[in-house]
């Protein structure tokens, strides 16, 4: 069984509502390496716990399209002292970006939060030196893109338990899932 096999058998699994635990004892050994087979099974998103955790994934989506409009601003006054199409390339550009985190937050994509957190995490250098500057601005916007952080990573680990940091929960060297 190759990967795209696998990816399907899985959802089609966890879909019927076969324990996760479960699928993955199935499937195990069957020509995937159990490391690919446990961040497909921990990847794949609960339609329960998306049901349930919906209005957070909404707040989250909310906040990429007002990042996306900020985006777009700031890069089209950045882009007008280029020239006249620059700013609508440079604030395209910017929006473009956020725009597409609220599509895999949207979608339930496990790797769209995780490159939202690996991405804010190389700018928190600058965020921590922004809280600590004295500035005003500096401090709310490095206040909010903490805060972003934060929420972010605590709505992916309500839709994605399996996943410690980015891969699959391991104890005493098995894989665990929650149900």
């Amino acid at each position: 069984m190759n990967k795209k096999e696998a990816k399907a058998k899985v959802k089609d699994l966890l879909s019927s509502g076969v324990p996760r635990s479960e699928v993955f004892a199935q499937l195990s050994g069957q020509g995937v390496k159990d490391r690919l087979l446990a961040r497909l099974i921990a990847t794949t998103a609960d339609p329960y716990l998306c049901d349930i955790h919906d209005r957070k994934v909404n707040a989250v989506i909310t906040l990429m399209f007002i990042q996306a409009a900020l985006a777009l601003l700031l890069g089209f006054i950045i882009g007008s002292t280029i020239g006249p199409n620059a700013r609508w390339v440079v604030g395209g550009l910017g929006a473009l970006i956020p725009l597409l985190f609220a599509w895999g937050f949207y979608n339930h994509l496990a790797d769209a939060y995780n490159a939202y957190i690996v991405l804010s995490m190389g700018s928190a250098a600058n965020q921590v030196e922004g809280l600590i500057s004295g500035s005003v601005m500096m401090f709310v916007g490095s206040a909010i893109g903490i805060g972003m952080f934060a929420y972010i990573l605590y709505v992916r680990q309500k839709l994605f338990p399996d996943l410690a940091f980015f891969t699959p929960r391991k104890v005493k060297g098995r894989y665990v899932f929650s149900n």
